[in-house]
């Protein structure tokens, strides 16, 4: 092996079985994880278990070792770790399982693949609730209308009320937040996102989008108000942010 050569081995592929398009999708994720695209060259696959050779150009040599060598630190960068995961999701995709070896002959990152511990996966659930958002659609044809909310970089569907509701709350279409009550079921996805299947609204109600410092000034206005320490202000943010959330 060259010096400068990396091998990515799959061990449950040669170079005879590994089909050419999952050998593209490999070879795309794979350079992803090198980095440094243009001095990084895909030299030849090898014998055996299906070996994908690498070859880096002298002057980044370097810089891809500490690149892959970082992957294996306890807080790897993003990117690296980006890449990693969707090699790792390949694998495990092919009943595989993986390594990186670096030009010396040392493994210097695995990849469970196959091996990686099944995530958890939970019944979805129906729960009493509320969600928040800008309301962006509204409409329907049968008895019961449906509404679309916006939050930020979050979208929620699939929730239904009934016409008398939705003729109220069209008022707010495209304007301030509204907060819907109601039942919704939720679905916890492997990776800990959770997602709304379907909300039946009962009631809502409209946000004030008032900043919070208005809020306490106004506050602050009628007599014998609590909070009027230079302070609050400071301290109210910090419980709102506490937990890493608005409210």
């Amino acid at each position: 092996m060259s010096s400068n050569e990396y091998t990515f081995r799959i061990d449950v592929f040669t170079p005879d079985t590994l089909p050419m398009a999952r050998l593209a999708e490999y070879m795309a994720a794979l350079a992803e994880l090198i980095g440094h695209k243009e001095s990084t060259h895909f030299a030849r696959i090898e014998e055996g278990s299906a070996r994908l050779v690498s070859r880096v150009e002298e002057q980044d040599a370097p810089k891809v070792q500490r690149r892959l060598e970082a992957m294996m630190s306890a807080n790897p960068p993003k990117g690296i770790a980006k890449a990693f995961k969707a090699l790792d999701d390949m694998l495990a995709e092919d009943n595989a399982v993986g390594e990186v070896i670096e030009p010396a002959g040392a493994v210097i990152i695995s990849f469970p693949g196959r091996e990686r511990p099944k995530a958890l996966t939970f019944p979805a659930f129906r729960q009493d609730g509320s969600v928040d958002g800008q309301v962006v659609s509204i409409g329907g044809r049968d008895k019961t209308a449906h509404v679309t909310l916006q939050d930020g970089g979050l979208t929620y569907t699939n929730i239904a009320l009934n016409r008398e509701v939705a003729r109220e709350l069209a008022k707010h279409l495209y304007g301030t937040k509204v907060r819907l009550f109601g039942s919704g079921r939720w679905e916890r996805h492997p990776e800990g996102v959770w997602k709304l299947l379907a909300f039946t609204v009962d009631r809502y109600e409209v946000l004030d989008d008032a900043p919070l410092r208005d809020v306490l000034a106004e506050i602050r206005s009628i007599p014998g108000s609590g909070p009027n320490g230079a302070g609050t202000y400071d301290e109210l943010m910090a419980l709102r942010l506490g937990d890493g959330e608005i409210h």
